[in-house]
């Protein structure tokens, strides 16, 4: 069943974006600079007043207990596996072993459980997301429901629901019956994603092109070394550039859009469904 965004809470225009920021090792590399530096993002979402959903790895709670406590008290902790590893890399027991394990990680340091998942690169399939319904996990946000045409991207796998929707069991980007929801990375306009790092290569000024039409449901997303500069490939305006291009984009998307995290989206859907 596909689930349409909660116009009477929302904005006077009924618009919802996904605010959401994948937190983990820093791109090709084994250190943690941009989660060292995340702050230099979360203020920026403390001047729009935006909570946002941080999918944090099991590796960083392991690393920035105390960072991750305290990013909690403003924004919903979820899950981005416990290492940062493509799920087709794993066994169906080792998928199980280490989301357990970081369920037990994050009762521990936060002391509740887990609502959301988010798959590394977007790997999420069938498989996993009966693990995470039956490790009572609410929602997944996980499946690109499209991309650019012409371009080749391994987490995008055809075409799914744009707006919030509950998966069928056989094939996650489609509609059926799962309890888990399913709050897809909705592009903006011709499979444009609203990512940090195309941000960074269009750059705020073609994103004013692609928002003409203005869809009901957008996930604007980013990673945690967007905001550091950095060397190497997808490097392009990193760091400082990056920062100056997210506030610019946050004051276009407020004039049409409220900002959510996925854990209130799911809420609402929860309510709207009962």
């Amino acid at each position: 069943m596909s689930v349409s965004p909660d116009i009477k809470s929302g904005h006077k225009t009924g618009k919802i974006c996904l605010v959401s920021v994948d937190v983990e090792e820093d791109l090709g590399t084994k250190t943690f600079r941009g989660v060292e530096n995340l702050d230099n993002i979360l203020d920026v979402f403390d001047d729009f007043g935006i909570r946002a959903t941080l999918f944090v790895t099991g590796e960083v709670i392991e690393k920035f207990p105390v960072m991750v406590q305290r990013w909690s008290r403003k924004h919903e902790i979820g899950s981005h596996g416990y290492y940062h590893t493509n799920l087709r890399e794993l066994s169906h027991a080792a998928r199980e072993q280490q989301l357990a394990g970081f369920c037990a990680l994050y009762e521990k340091i936060l002391g509740q459980s887990p609502r959301g998942f988010r798959a590394v690169q977007h790997s999420i399939d069938e498989a996993q997301l009966k693990i995470i319904e039956r490790l009572g996990f609410a929602y997944d946000s996980s499946v690109i429901p499209g991309y650019v045409p012409l371009r080749r991207y391994a987490g995008f796998r055809g075409k799914a629901p744009v707006v919030p929707y509950h998966p069928s069991y056989d094939d996650c980007r489609k509609e059926g019956n799962m309890r888990v929801l399913e709050v897809p990375c909705a592009p903006v306009a011709f499979g444009v994603p609203l990512y940090g790092t195309w941000i960074r290569v269009l750059t705020p000024r073609i994103f004013d092109i692609l928002l003409i039409r203005k869809p009901g449901f957008i996930s604007l997303a980013m990673h945690s070394w967007d905001g550091i500069g950095y060397t190497g490939p997808f490097s392009r305006n990193s760091g400082k550039m990056f920062l100056k291009y997210l506030p610019e984009m946050l004051a276009k998307l407020r004039r049409d859009y409220r900002f959510l995290p996925a854990e209130t989206i799911s809420r609402q859907q929860g309510r709207q469904a009962g």
